[in-house]
C-alpha cells in the first residue's frame, strides 16, 4: 500500500442536498412506490407507521409513508428538531428509541408529548455516497427492536436507495 501524500485526497462524499435536487421527488411513481416499501416495513415490523425521511438542514420531509394520521400526514414533514430521523443521518448508524416517553433525548420532543409517539427504529438511506435521510418505523406503545428488526429497515432502505437512483435525473 503507498502512503498518502499531500497531493492526495480521499474521495468526497457527494452532498446530500445536491443528490435529493437531483431525484424528482414530486414523482407521483416514486411516491407510490416509497409508499407500498413503507406500508410493507411497518407492517413486517408491526408498528402504525412507516416512514421514508429526508433530511434537510431546518426540517425533515416524508416523499413516502404510511400511517400518518393528522397534521403529520398533512404536512408530511417536521421542524429538524422534532426529527428522530436526523440521529441516523448524523451518525450513519440505526438509531433506535424503545420508550421515548423515558429517553433522555426525545421525551420532551412534541412528537412524544403531543403525538404519542413511544418507539421509533430507523437506518440511513444512502444514495450515491451521500446519506439523504431515514427508513422507520414509529410505534404508539414502547417496543423493544431486535436485530431482526434492523435487518428488515436495512433491506427496506436499500430498496429505497435502489428507487431513488432510478429517479435521479440524469445531467
Amino acid at each position: 500500500m503507498t502512503p498518502m501524500n499531500s497531493h492526495d485526497q480521499a474521495p468526497a462524499i457527494p452532498d446530500r442536498f445536491e443528490v435529493m435536487a437531483n431525484i424528482n421527488l414530486d414523482d407521483p411513481e416514486l411516491r407510490r412506490r416509497l409508499d407500498d416499501i413503507a406500508h410493507r416495513t411497518a407492517d413486517r415490523l408491526g408498528q402504525p407507521i412507516g416512514l421514508v425521511s429526508m433530511v434537510l438542514d431546518t426540517a425533515q420531509f416524508f416523499p413516502g409513508s404510511y400511517g400518518l394520521q393528522g397534521w403529520l400526514d398533512e404536512l408530511a414533514g417536521t421542524p429538524i428538531e422534532w426529527s428522530f430521523c436526523v440521529n441516523a443521518v448524523n451518525t450513519g448508524t440505526a438509531y433506535v428509541v424503545s420508550d421515548a416517553s423515558t429517553d433522555v433525548k426525545q421525551s420532551t420532543n412534541p412528537l412524544v408529548t403531543i403525538d404519542g409517539v413511544r418507539s421509533y427504529a430507523g437506518v440511513p438511506i444512502v444514495v450515491d455516497g451521500a446519506i439523504l435521510g431515514a427508513h422507520c418505523v414509529l410505534g404508539s406503545d414502547p417496543h423493544n427492536f431486535t436485530d431482526a428488526d434492523l435487518a428488515e429497515l436495512r433491506r427496506g432502505a436499500e430498496e429505497i436507495s435502489e428507487v431513488l437512483r432510478s429517479f435521479l435525473r440524469q445531467g
